[in-house]
């Protein structure tokens, strides 16, 4: 026979969480969700045949640490720069503003995300601040990947993309072999890059 045991009255339930542990198992979702993320635009990139680079960390140009980069493109005439996000819900908010609202489900407030537009302006200026040294003629070009199920805004429609549409921009620019200083900045951000940052932002 299996007895139960009762849980006395006024005791904490076990599913209560603290404040560090509901942190840690958001910190842990968020993860899980940019992995995801990360690895559906990784394999659409693949299939694109041009040079990639992905989880790069590069020297941060707001202050000490590493900035995380989801992946890098050398395009024909230009180094692209992609950030990925895997969202739910609803995203609102004003392609300048540094952070976004997303909705879920029938939440009226939400909550507000870091918006990935800003977010990739710290990763371009990283990438261009390493690339100085040895090209100064060259274009950088942000990307901002959702591969979720999130719906945007009008206003931020037209600064976002699925991997079909970015599947479609590289292979339009992939019908021309890179430019010889285009693999020397190539190998420069290589040389830059750190595996293993001792703090990323």
């Amino acid at each position: 026979m299996v007895r139960i045991q009762r849980r006395p009255k006024g005791a904490p339930s076990r599913r209560v969480r603290t404040d560090s542990a509901h942190a840690a198992w958001q910190a842990l979702r968020a993860h899980i969700k940019g992995a995801k993320g990360e690895s559906i635009v990784g394999e659409t990139l693949a299939s694109c045949g041009l040079p990639t680079l992905h989880d790069v960390h590069l020297p941060s140009v707001t202050g000490a640490g590493f900035t995380q980069i989801d992946h890098l493109v050398l395009l024909p005439d230009a180094v692209m720069v992609i950030e990925t996000k895997h969202y739910a819900g609803r995203l609102s908010g004003h392609p300048a503003d540094r952070r976004w609202r997303q909705r879920v489900g029938t939440e009226k407030d939400g909550r507000l995300v870091l918006s990935p537009l800003h977010q990739n302006m710290g990763h371009c200026a990283a990438v261009r601040a390493v690339v100085a040294p040895v090209a100064l003629d060259f274009q950088v070009v942000s990307r901002v990947v959702l591969t979720g199920s999130a719906e945007t805004d009008p206003m931020l429609a037209e600064y976002v993309l699925n991997p079909e549409t970015l599947a479609s921009e590289i292979r339009g620019a992939s019908c021309r072999a890179p430019h010889a200083s285009r693999v020397r900045i190539w190998d420069q951000i290589i040389a830059a890059q750190r595996t293993r940052p001792m703090a990323s932002v």
